[in-house]
């Protein structure tokens, strides 16, 4: 099913597991996190994942749990953010308004009342969001100049990594206890800012889905804007 909150496209499955844990807090705690996450955009500070496991907050949630909670309602607040910023709409777009937000919200697996609370502390910071956003976009990201990547297999000994891959990456300490095979990514950017990572080979299969889906997305879009 296509979300009107992601732009008409279809809802990531790493966001459907993370909307699983949300429905644990309670509207309340909900809106709090919600408030935060917008504040902390607006003042570019890093959301912190321990203010759900604050006395009296929540502490039946995992810490990869509360991160997975943050990133969605951060991926939920952005999208909806570069919705209402477009210059353009969709010709079977619907308008974005509350109604929309917290049926869809309410769809994707929160609780009614969750959904609107949510939809109404996000109408609180709606203009400033939205401002920001034209604005940081305005200025143009840094683009990608180069990727390299690496297969890593760590040594169940702490050995060494063997690796192979685009690029001659120095061999490094096997972090892992035991057999795994990951993949490593390095990303220059334009602005000579290095962006460094590893994953799973499964989170990688779900990386290049999401990013095949967007590939299809800009296709149509180009297609759309060169009729």
């Amino acid at each position: 099913m296509r979300f009107a909150i992601f732009s008409s496209s279809f809802a990531p499955d790493w966001l459907i597991v993370s909307i699983s844990h949300l429905t644990t807090l309670s509207s309340l705690r909900l809106k709090m996190l919600t408030k935060s996450i917008c504040s902390h955009l607006l003042t570019t500070t890093p959301t912190d994942p321990g203010e759900l496991t604050t006395p009296g907050f929540n502490s039946d949630l995992s810490p990869s749990e509360v991160k997975g909670c943050v990133a969605a309602l951060t991926f939920i607040v952005l999208s909806i953010t570069r919705v209402h910023s477009s210059t353009y709409h969709k010709e079977d777009e619907r308008p974005l308004d509350g109604t929309v937000v917290t049926n869809e919200l309410h769809q994707l697996g929160l609780t009614r009342e969750s959904a609107e609370g949510f939809s109404n502390i996000y109408d609180d910071f709606k203009a400033e969001l939205v401002a920001w956003n034209v604005n940081t976009m305005s200025k143009g990201p840094s683009r990608l100049s180069s990727t390299n990547w690496r297969l890593v297999y760590g040594l169940s000994s702490g050995g060494y990594t063997k690796t192979t891959g685009s690029s001659s990456f120095e061999p490094t300490p096997s972090p892992a206890p035991n057999n795994t095979l990951d993949v490593q990514m390095s990303l220059q950017k334009t602005d000579n800012s290095r962006v460094n990572f590893t994953m799973s080979l499964s989170k990688f299969d779900e990386l290049k889905m999401e990013l095949e889906n967007v590939q299809q997305i800009i296709a149509k879009e180009e297609a759309r804007v060169n009729k």
